[in-house]
């Protein structure tokens, strides 16, 4: 494909001959939450990159065995970039990188993209990161159109898609601006249910584990009183 590379024997150089390339690491990113079609990736998620390069990338992604197409179930015609086995062994270089960039994102633009699915990728990087879960539980999250619920079982806490199948000690509803502003401590949650941009339902003390959990604090302003209640009875 004409890449250039570093000629160093050195895996970090091995792996940046392959994935250091602008936008490479970010469809990478895109298909560790799941397949996309080549107009997904170019209208929804990338927007700014070139078809050429997309295509480009793609293909070189296709060619070292990070990515595979494959049929669109239930379309005949239609095609979706999915992960490898080997791509998917990326996704902890993506949640370390997402963990990291959480301290670095200084603030939001009005015109910057947000994605509710960035949302999911953060919270699980910040689950990876975070301590062991203080109990057996479940926090419910609706971000935007997108559900998903952190498990906490057996001391180990894991982020899946979709509502929980039982009851959860905790339900936070938000828009994906207001939701990574908050896991970014731009607001803080108090300030973000005060606005009326986030809904926070269930036990006062599951939000104080689900707080610790990811590593935020219910209020960054010390002079209003911290009090999870207060800020659970407040929900709308």
């Amino acid at each position: 494909m004409g890449t250039k590379r570093y000629q160093q024997m050195c895996a970090v150089a091995a792996a940046l001959d392959i994935v250091g390339e602008r936008w490479t690491l970010l469809i990478i990113r895109d298909l560790v939450t799941g397949p996309k079609r080549y107009n997904q990736l170019l209208g929804e998620t990338l927007v700014g990159i070139g078809p050429n390069l997309l295509a480009s990338r793609l293909q070189m992604l296709t060619d070292e065995g990070l990515v595979e197409r494959e049929p669109v179930p239930g379309d005949g015609r239609g095609v979706e970039y999915r992960l490898t086995e080997s791509g998917k062994a990326l996704k902890p270089v993506i949640l370390g990188l997402a963990s990291w960039g959480l301290s670095h994102i200084t603030s939001y633009q009005p015109a910057d993209l947000v994605r509710a699915e960035w949302g999911v990728l953060a919270v699980e990087a910040m689950v990876a990161a975070g301590p062991a879960p203080e109990a057996d539980e479940a926090y419910e999250f609706h971000i935007g159109d997108q559900a998903f619920f952190v498990l906490c079982e057996n001391g180990t806490a894991t982020v899946v898609e979709g509502s929980a199948p039982s009851e959860s000690a905790l339900v936070v509803a938000s828009d994906p601006e207001t939701f990574i502003r908050v896991g970014t401590e731009q607001i803080s949650p108090l300030d973000a249910v005060l606005s009326g941009k986030m809904s926070i339902s269930g036990d006062s003390m599951a939000l104080s584990r689900c707080l610790r959990l990811l590593g935020l604090s219910l209020n960054t302003d010390e002079d209003k009183p911290p009090t999870d209640k207060g800020l659970v009875e407040a929900a709308p």
